[in-house]
């Protein structure tokens, strides 16, 4: 068997409605625990996600560090209306996380880190 057969379908992780400092480390918590021994990509669906602070991004971007490290993608699948999906372009988390539209978009996504629209 070579390693394309090999591959899983991506693990998805469903964030909550809001993420802020009152629940930021169990997201962060909730996405390490995706990162196990044989998944290849995470998803991070906050397709019903409406409000993001910065120590949601930060957990983000701290879970982002441990799947590079694992050798794990991990891609956001954002609403492409609404708050979330505005914060995340402003500060450019689309330069170094791939941001996709929808979860069948993020699930069907090549490997490219680049932002999706």
């Amino acid at each position: 068997m070579n390693d394309q057969t090999a591959q899983t379908m991506p693990s998805v992780v469903v964030l909550p409605v809001e993420i802020d400092v009152t629940n930021s480390q169990q997201v962060h918590d909730q996405l390490l625990e995706a990162l196990a021994p044989g998944v290849d990509v995470v998803i991070a669906d906050m397709t019903s996600t409406s409000f993001c602070d910065s120590s949601g991004i930060h957990a983000l971007m701290l879970a982002h560090e441990a799947a590079v490290t694992r050798g794990i993608q991990l891609r956001l699948a954002v609403s492409a209306d609404g708050s979330v999906r505005r914060v995340l372009q402003l500060i450019g988390v689309g330069r170094i996380l791939s941001i996709h539209s929808s979860l069948a978009e993020a699930i069907d996504a090549g490997g490219s880190g680049a932002e999706h629209r």
